[in-house]
Protein backbone atom coordinates (compact mmCIF):
# COMPACT_ATOMS: atom_id res chain seq x y z
CA UNK A 1 0.00 0.00 0.00
CA UNK A 2 1.54 3.30 -1.13
CA UNK A 3 2.31 5.70 1.68
CA UNK A 4 3.90 8.85 0.24
CA UNK A 5 2.91 10.89 3.29
CA UNK A 6 4.68 8.55 5.72
CA UNK A 7 1.49 8.04 7.71
CA UNK A 8 2.04 4.30 8.12
CA UNK A 9 5.48 4.92 9.57
CA UNK A 10 4.17 7.62 11.92
CA UNK A 11 1.54 5.21 13.22
CA UNK A 12 3.91 2.31 13.88
CA UNK A 13 6.50 4.57 15.53
CA UNK A 14 3.77 6.02 17.75
CA UNK A 15 2.63 2.50 18.67
CA UNK A 16 6.18 1.43 19.60
CA UNK A 17 6.67 4.58 21.65
CA UNK A 18 3.45 3.95 23.59
CA UNK A 19 4.34 0.27 23.93
CA UNK A 20 7.56 1.28 25.67
CA UNK A 21 5.99 3.89 27.94
CA UNK A 22 2.58 2.40 28.76
CA UNK A 23 2.52 -1.21 27.63
CA UNK A 24 0.06 -2.92 25.31
CA UNK A 25 -2.97 -1.57 27.18
CA UNK A 26 -1.85 1.98 26.39
CA UNK A 27 -2.23 1.42 22.67
CA UNK A 28 -5.68 2.78 21.85
CA UNK A 29 -6.99 4.23 18.62
CA UNK A 30 -7.16 7.65 20.23
CA UNK A 31 -3.69 7.55 21.79
CA UNK A 32 -2.09 6.41 18.54
CA UNK A 33 -3.89 9.05 16.49
CA UNK A 34 -2.83 11.80 18.90
CA UNK A 35 0.76 10.58 19.14
CA UNK A 36 1.13 10.14 15.39
CA UNK A 37 -0.75 13.33 14.53
CA UNK A 38 -3.09 11.52 12.14
CA UNK A 39 -6.80 10.88 11.78
CA UNK A 40 -7.98 7.81 13.70
CA UNK A 41 -9.40 6.37 10.48
CA UNK A 42 -5.84 6.05 9.19
CA UNK A 43 -5.19 3.19 11.63
CA UNK A 44 -7.83 0.98 10.08
CA UNK A 45 -6.83 2.09 6.58
CA UNK A 46 -3.19 1.04 6.99
CA UNK A 47 -3.39 -1.75 9.57
CA UNK A 48 -6.95 -3.06 9.43
CA UNK A 49 -7.50 -2.91 13.20
CA UNK A 50 -5.89 -1.92 16.47
CA UNK A 51 -5.08 -5.58 17.19
CA UNK A 52 -3.22 -5.86 13.88
CA UNK A 53 -1.28 -2.72 14.72
CA UNK A 54 -0.31 -4.15 18.13
CA UNK A 55 0.84 -7.36 16.44
CA UNK A 56 2.96 -5.35 13.99
CA UNK A 57 4.53 -3.31 16.80
CA UNK A 58 5.34 -6.38 18.90
CA UNK A 59 6.66 -8.41 15.98
CA UNK A 60 8.73 -5.52 14.63
CA UNK A 61 10.51 -4.90 17.90
CA UNK A 62 11.27 -8.61 18.24
CA UNK A 63 12.57 -8.80 14.67
CA UNK A 64 15.00 -5.96 15.35
CA UNK A 65 16.41 -7.73 18.42
CA UNK A 66 16.82 -11.02 16.58
CA UNK A 67 18.41 -9.41 13.51
CA UNK A 68 20.87 -7.53 15.72
CA UNK A 69 21.78 -10.68 17.64
CA UNK A 70 22.43 -12.43 14.33
CA UNK A 71 24.44 -9.49 13.02
CA UNK A 72 26.70 -9.56 16.08
CA UNK A 73 27.08 -13.33 15.89
CA UNK A 74 28.20 -13.12 12.25
CA UNK A 75 30.96 -10.52 12.79
CA UNK A 76 33.70 -13.02 12.04
CA UNK A 77 36.40 -10.33 12.10
CA UNK A 78 35.90 -10.24 15.88
CA UNK A 79 37.15 -13.02 18.13
CA UNK A 80 34.28 -15.14 19.45
CA UNK A 81 34.60 -14.04 23.12
CA UNK A 82 34.45 -10.42 21.95
CA UNK A 83 31.28 -11.19 19.97
CA UNK A 84 29.71 -12.77 23.06
CA UNK A 85 30.71 -9.74 25.12
CA UNK A 86 29.18 -7.44 22.48
CA UNK A 87 25.98 -9.49 22.38
CA UNK A 88 25.57 -9.30 26.16
CA UNK A 89 26.48 -5.60 26.17
CA UNK A 90 23.98 -4.84 23.39
CA UNK A 91 21.25 -6.83 25.14
CA UNK A 92 21.82 -5.01 28.41
CA UNK A 93 21.88 -1.63 26.66
CA UNK A 94 18.69 -2.46 24.80
CA UNK A 95 16.84 -3.39 27.98
CA UNK A 96 18.04 -0.19 29.67
CA UNK A 97 16.90 1.91 26.72
CA UNK A 98 13.55 0.18 26.16
CA UNK A 99 12.44 -1.49 29.42
CA UNK A 100 8.76 -1.04 28.61
CA UNK A 101 9.09 -2.98 25.37
CA UNK A 102 10.80 -5.85 27.19
CA UNK A 103 8.07 -5.87 29.85
CA UNK A 104 5.42 -5.88 27.11
CA UNK A 105 6.94 -8.96 25.50
CA UNK A 106 7.69 -10.95 28.63
CA UNK A 107 5.30 -9.81 31.34
CA UNK A 108 2.35 -7.84 29.93
CA UNK A 109 -0.65 -10.24 29.92
CA UNK A 110 -1.90 -8.59 26.73
CA UNK A 111 1.39 -8.96 24.93
CA UNK A 112 3.31 -11.94 26.25
CA UNK A 113 0.97 -14.57 24.80
CA UNK A 114 1.53 -13.10 21.35
CA UNK A 115 5.31 -13.02 21.37
CA UNK A 116 6.78 -14.93 24.30
CA UNK A 117 6.91 -18.16 22.29
CA UNK A 118 8.68 -16.43 19.40
CA UNK A 119 11.12 -14.81 21.83
CA UNK A 120 11.88 -18.18 23.41
CA UNK A 121 12.29 -19.97 20.08
CA UNK A 122 14.67 -17.37 18.66
CA UNK A 123 16.65 -17.25 21.89
CA UNK A 124 16.96 -21.02 21.79
CA UNK A 125 18.24 -20.86 18.21
CA UNK A 126 20.83 -18.24 19.21
CA UNK A 127 22.03 -20.41 22.10
CA UNK A 128 22.28 -23.45 19.82
CA UNK A 129 24.45 -21.53 17.35
CA UNK A 130 26.69 -20.07 20.04
CA UNK A 131 27.13 -23.40 21.80
CA UNK A 132 28.14 -25.06 18.53
CA UNK A 133 30.67 -22.30 17.87
CA UNK A 134 32.16 -22.62 21.36
CA UNK A 135 32.22 -26.42 21.52
CA UNK A 136 35.60 -26.73 19.82
CA UNK A 137 37.19 -24.02 21.98
CA UNK A 138 35.93 -24.76 25.47
CA UNK A 139 36.07 -28.07 27.32
CA UNK A 140 32.38 -28.30 28.07
CA UNK A 141 29.65 -30.33 26.43
CA UNK A 142 27.38 -28.51 24.01
CA UNK A 143 24.49 -28.99 26.44
CA UNK A 144 26.41 -27.37 29.30
CA UNK A 145 27.60 -24.55 27.06
CA UNK A 146 24.04 -23.86 26.00
CA UNK A 147 22.92 -23.75 29.62
CA UNK A 148 25.80 -21.46 30.59
CA UNK A 149 25.06 -19.08 27.72
CA UNK A 150 21.38 -19.06 28.61
CA UNK A 151 22.18 -18.20 32.23
CA UNK A 152 24.41 -15.36 31.08
CA UNK A 153 21.73 -13.94 28.81
CA UNK A 154 19.04 -14.17 31.47
CA UNK A 155 21.38 -12.56 33.99
CA UNK A 156 22.08 -9.46 31.88
CA UNK A 157 18.38 -9.08 31.04
CA UNK A 158 17.45 -9.32 34.71
CA UNK A 159 20.20 -6.93 35.76
CA UNK A 160 19.11 -4.33 33.22
CA UNK A 161 15.44 -4.69 34.15
CA UNK A 162 16.22 -3.72 37.76
CA UNK A 163 19.01 -1.12 37.44
CA UNK A 164 18.77 -0.13 41.10
CA UNK A 165 19.56 -3.70 42.15
CA UNK A 166 22.34 -3.90 39.58
CA UNK A 167 23.86 -0.74 41.05
CA UNK A 168 23.56 -2.15 44.57
CA UNK A 169 25.43 -5.38 43.77
CA UNK A 170 28.26 -3.84 41.77
CA UNK A 171 31.28 -2.03 43.11
CA UNK A 172 30.90 1.48 44.48
CA UNK A 173 32.75 4.51 43.16
CA UNK A 174 32.84 3.34 39.56
CA UNK A 175 30.80 4.50 36.59
CA UNK A 176 27.79 2.64 35.21
CA UNK A 177 29.83 1.73 32.11
CA UNK A 178 32.65 0.33 34.23
CA UNK A 179 30.20 -1.64 36.37
CA UNK A 180 28.54 -3.13 33.32
CA UNK A 181 31.87 -4.08 31.76
CA UNK A 182 33.11 -5.78 34.93
CA UNK A 183 29.78 -7.56 35.30
CA UNK A 184 29.93 -9.00 31.78
CA UNK A 185 33.60 -9.94 32.12
CA UNK A 186 32.75 -11.76 35.35
CA UNK A 187 30.00 -13.71 33.58
CA UNK A 188 32.41 -14.75 30.83
CA UNK A 189 34.89 -16.00 33.42
CA UNK A 190 32.29 -17.58 35.72
CA UNK A 191 30.30 -19.47 33.11
CA UNK A 192 32.76 -20.06 30.26
CA UNK A 193 36.13 -19.74 32.01
CA UNK A 194 37.08 -17.12 29.43
CA UNK A 195 39.46 -14.34 30.42
CA UNK A 196 38.90 -11.26 28.27
CA UNK A 197 40.96 -8.11 28.62
CA UNK A 198 39.31 -5.00 27.22
CA UNK A 199 42.07 -3.34 25.23
CA UNK A 200 41.61 -0.04 23.42
CA UNK A 201 41.05 -1.95 20.18
CA UNK A 202 38.39 -4.20 21.72
CA UNK A 203 36.70 -1.21 23.38
CA UNK A 204 36.56 0.46 19.98
CA UNK A 205 34.98 -2.69 18.53
CA UNK A 206 32.39 -2.80 21.34
CA UNK A 207 31.41 0.83 20.72
CA UNK A 208 31.25 0.23 16.97
CA UNK A 209 29.02 -2.85 17.32
CA UNK A 210 26.67 -1.11 19.73
CA UNK A 211 26.39 1.91 17.44
CA UNK A 212 25.84 -0.33 14.41
CA UNK A 213 23.06 -2.26 16.11
CA UNK A 214 21.18 0.73 17.47
CA UNK A 215 21.61 2.76 14.28
CA UNK A 216 19.86 -0.02 12.38
CA UNK A 217 16.89 0.36 14.74
CA UNK A 218 16.49 4.12 14.58
CA UNK A 219 13.88 4.03 11.87
CA UNK A 220 11.24 1.31 11.89
CA UNK A 221 9.53 0.32 8.68
CA UNK A 222 6.76 -2.17 8.17
CA UNK A 223 8.11 -5.42 6.65
CA UNK A 224 7.28 -5.76 2.98
CA UNK A 225 6.54 -2.09 2.43
CA UNK A 226 8.40 0.99 1.30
Amino acid sequence: MEDKSGTRKKIILAAIDILNSEGVSGITTRSIAEKAGVNSAALNYYYGSKDNLIDHALNMTLEHVFSDWLMILELEELDLPVRIYCLLDFTMEGVLKYPGIVRSHLFDPLGKEKTRKAFAENTGSLLDNLAAMLEERISQTKENLRLSLGQMLLTVISAAMIPELFTAITEKDITEAQARSRFILYLLKRFLDVELTITDVIQSDIIRVRKLAFTSNQEYSQPGTT
